[in-house]
C-alpha cells in the first residue's frame, strides 16, 4: 500500500524533535508500507537552500519529500507565515501532479495544521482516485476563535471554516489524538464516518540522556513542583506563579523549565519570590531526566468549550514517562491521566484552588506519590508506543479502505 502523509509542520528525526507524523510513518514502513512524508522546509532547522519546488530523500525507510518555502524563525503570526501556507500548497500540488501520473498513492493522509492542505488533497482526490484520510490534531478554526476571541463572522475565520467543512466532507476516514473528536465530527457531518483515536506517543528508539544538568535546582528539603514547556500566554504560567506566591512561606519550590515570549515578564514580576526558579530550555533528550527529579509536574489549561472533546498533548507523554505524579488545571474531558491513575485534575483558572491542591499534595505520603508516578509511566509504556499505535492505525486504514 502506497501512503502519502501530508503535514506542513512535520519534522524528521534529522531535527531534534521528530514529529508524530514521522513516527507513524516509520511504523507504517515496518508494516510493509511504501510511505512518503510530505512536509515544508519552512519549519526546518538544518536544511540548505535550494531552488527546486521540492527535494526528495529516504531516511529510516521513510520517503521524505521536503516542499520548498521560506525559513521561518518564529512560530508567531506574520505575513511571511501566511505566504508560506499558500506557497506550500502550490509546490505540493506541483509535486502531487507530477508524481501521481506514474506513482499514484493509494492513500493520502492529510494532517492539520495547515487546513489549506484539506482543500488541495480534496480537490486532487477527484483526479487521482486515492482514499483521503484526515488527521485532526487541533480543532480549527474553533481553537483560534476561543483563544483569540475572534468573531465567527471574521472573513478569515469564514474562509477557514469553509476549508474545514470541505475537507471533512471529502474525507473517507478520520483519526485524531483528541479522544472525542467523533462527537465533534457529528456536529459537522450528516454522512456516516469511521473514526479511531490514536493518542500522542513516544518512540522506543529515542535515547534519553542519563545525566541531569539541572539536578542541583531540585532541593530535597523542598517539595519540588515543576513545569516544562513553552512559556506563553496560552500556557498560564502566570497563574501557576500566582499560586506560588500564595505558598511562598511553605517549603515548596516552583521550577519553570523552558522559553517563550512571557518568560522575561514573569521573571521580573516574581523576582522577589525565592521559591521560584527559571531554567533555560533543553533538548528533547534532556527533558525527561530533568523533570524526573521533581515531586510534582503541573500543566495548566484555559476554560475553552473546545476542550469538551478532550486533549492529548505531547507534554503528558513526557510527564508520564518521567515517573512523577501530575497535576492538571483543566475543565475539559478527562483522559490518560485519570485512566492511568497517575495524577490529579483541578478547576482551571483558579490559582487559589491550585495553591491549595499543591499544598495538600505536598503533605501526602511520598510512597503514595511514587506509586502514582510509576502508574503513569507503566500506562504510557503499555499504550503509547508509536510502533504499536502505527500498527493499530495501519490495520484500521487497511480494513476500512478495502
Amino acid at each position: 500500500m502506497k501512503i502519502w502523509y501530508v503535514s506542513k509542520y512535520a519534522e524528521t528525526s534529522l531535527n531534534s524533535n521528530a514529529s508524530r507524523q514521522y513516527m507513524l510513518s516509520k511504523a507504517f514502513v515496518k508494516e510493509g508500507g511504501d510511505v512518503s512524508l510530505i512536509y515544508s522546509r519552512s519549519n526546518g532547522k538544518w536544511h540548505n537552500s535550494y531552488f527546486s519546488f521540492y527535494k526528495c530523500f529516504t531516511h529510516e525507510g521513510v520517503n521524505c519529500v521536503e516542499i520548498n518555502g521560506p525559513l521561518l524563525k518564529s512560530l508567531g503570526f506574520s505575513f511571511l507565515r501566511i505566504f508560506s501556507w499558500f506557497l506550500f500548497e502550490l509546490n505540493f500540488s506541483i509535486y502531487l501532479i507530477t508524481r501521481s501520473v506514474k506513482h499514484r498513492p493509494d492513500i493520502v493522509i492529510v494532517s492539520s495544521l495547515s487546513l489549506l492542505s484539506f482543500f488541495t488533497v480534496g480537490v486532487l482526490k477527484k483526479i487521482f482516485k486515492y482514499k483521503m484520510v484526515v488527521e485532526v490534531r487541533d480543532i480549527w478554526p474553533d481553537t483560534i476563535i476561543e483563544m483569540k476571541k475572534v468573531s465567527e463572522q471574521n472573513i478569515a475565520i469564514k474562509f477557514l471554516r469553509w476549508i474545514e467543512n470541505y475537507g471533512y466532507q471529502k474525507a473517507d476516514l478520520f483519526f485524531s489524538p483528541i479522544p472525542l473528536l467523533d462527537v465533534y465530527l457529528r456536529t459537522k457531518l450528516k454522512k456516516p464516518f469511521k473514526f479511531i483515536c490514536i493518542t500522542q506517543g513516544f518512540d522506543n528508539e529515542t535515547v534519553f540522556k542519563s545525566t541531569c544538568r539541572y539536578e542541583m535546582s531540585f532541593n530535597s528539603e523542598y517539595f519540588n513542583v515543576c513545569y516544562a514547556g513553552s512559556i506563553g500566554a496560552v500556557n498560564y504560567i502566570d497563574e501557576l506563579l500566582s499560586a506560588a506566591n500564595l505558598l511562598r512561606d511553605k517549603k515548596i519550590r516552583f521550577i519553570i523549565l523552558g522559553e517563550g515570549p512571557e518568560k522575561r515578564k514573569l521573571i521580573e514580576k516574581y523576582k522577589d519570590n525565592k521559591n521560584i526558579i527559571f531554567l533555560n530550555a533543553v533538548s528533547r533528550e534532556e527533558v525527561i531526566p530533568i523533570i524526573s527529579k521533581a515531586d510534582l509536574l503541573v500543566n495548566l489549561w484555559g476554560k475553552l468549550n473546545i476542550y469538551q472533546y478532550g486533549v492529548s498533548p505531547n507534554k503528558w507523554i513526557d510527564y508520564m514517562l518521567s515517573g512523577c505524579p501530575i497535576l492538571v488545571a483543566y475543565n475539559g474531558y478527562r483522559s490518560m491521566i485519570n485512566e492511568a491513575d497517575c495524577g490529579f485534575f483541578v478547576e482551571a483558572n483558579r490559582p487559589d484552588i491550585l495553591a491549595e491542591t499543591i499544598l495538600n499534595i505536598s503533605q501526602m505520603d511520598k510512597a503514595e506519590l511514587t506509586i502514582m508516578g510509576l502508574n503513569g509511566r507503566k500506562w504510557v509504556l503499555d499504550n503509547c508506543n508509536y510502533k504499536d499505535l502505527g500498527s493499530k492505525l495501519w490495520k484500521f486504514i487497511q480494513e476500512e479502505t478495502n
